[in-house]
């Protein structure tokens, strides 16, 4: 594999997503053998949404986990942000397919550490395969739990490391070797999918992470591996009532 940055300066990071939006529902989906959906459809069931609900998706990018929590609960409305806009064209175009109403799902460009919204907006908040790009994550989570209401959940999705030895060797070869080739030569881009399996090894286990959220006041209510480890749920609570 060849040596990448895993240097995750926002400017970069929405670049890189920006070029790899014309492959990246086809990649996920076929470098997962269509695990990705199935997933997001487990971290959405997490949450326990409810008819009326507003809920906030971070790093929304194509809009898979929206639509996931869209398809569960139609009562609820989604508002999506990411810092890539051309991931964010593609997952527009998706909700117009699907016929869902504009009210229901709305996107906007902007920044986990920086939200551009009011204190207590949401009832919940989500965020899939993003928070490992995120550079300063007691930043996003301080920003997670300003806007959330009191009582609100917050699920997280995102890649890890299997706990089995045998397992874990086979899925680092894959992670390491066959997922960036296939991945560089559809995407035309080198950089985002060596990026990939770099910045999932230097990042947190997912106790840390929870610990983490901990250390900023959300209580924790549950933590789930999938797939033997190689992806993980969290679900935390901010502290109050639930209006």
């Amino acid at each position: 594999m060849r040596t990448v940055s895993i240097e995750k300066d926002p400017k970069r990071i929405g670049g890189m997503f920006d070029r790899i939006a014309p492959t990246y529902d086809l990649l996920n989906h076929l470098l997962s053998a269509g695990m990705d959906l199935w997933w997001r459809r487990q971290a959405i069931g997490a949450l326990r949404l409810r008819p009326g609900m507003r809920v906030l998706d971070v790093a929304s990018g194509t809009g898979d986990l929206a639509f996931a929590a869209l398809g569960r609960q139609p009562g609820v409305r989604v508002v999506g942000v990411d810092l890539a806009t051309a991931m964010l064209v593609r997952a527009v175009a998706k909700r117009r397919r699907r016929g869902i109403e504009a009210g229901r799902y709305q996107v906007l460009c902007g920044d986990a550490m920086k939200l551009p919204f009011p204190a207590e907006a949401f009832d919940a908040a989500m965020i899939a395969y993003g928070i490992r790009n995120v550079p300063d994550l007691d930043a996003a989570f301080l920003e997670f739990k300003r806007v959330l209401k009191p009582g609100g959940r917050l699920c997280i999705l995102e890649f890890s490391m299997p706990g089995s030895a045998l397992f874990r060797a086979l899925y680092l070869f894959y992670f390491q070797h066959v997922l960036p080739t296939l991945g560089s030569w559809v995407s035309r881009d080198h950089e985002a999918y060596d990026y990939l399996p770099a910045s999932v090894g230097a990042f947190q286990t997912p106790r840390e992470l929870a610990r983490r959220l901990q250390d900023h006041g959300f209580q924790m209510l549950a933590l789930r591996p999938l797939f033997g480890g190689v992806t993980f749920h969290l679900t935390a609570r901010k502290p109050g009532d639930l209006r």
